[in-house]
């Protein structure tokens, strides 16, 4: 698919700690359906996708950051 002919979306990311892994599998999927994303908006969790995807990191790459956390951790 030419790039000029690739859907383009923009994205806004909820936050509350769950919803950021959640947000991973939707920058996934929007990936696997080669939509290029204009402009990126977050709050808390989403916030941190929203960085990530603009400082080019892939959904594979958010992932692998979500799943080395500690989520025990994250409770204190």
């Amino acid at each position: 698919m030419n790039v000029k002919n690739k859907p383009k979306a923009d994205a806004v990311f909820e936050g509350g700690g769950v919803r950021g892994i959640a947000s991973a599998g939707a920058v996934e999927e929007t990936e696997c359906r080669q939509y290029k994303r204009q402009n990126l908006a977050g709050t808390s969790a989403g916030a941190i996708v929203a960085s990530l995807l603009a400082a080019r990191y892939t959904a594979k790459e958010i992932q692998g950051i979500i799943w080395s956390l500690k989520f025990q951790q994250l409770n204190a």
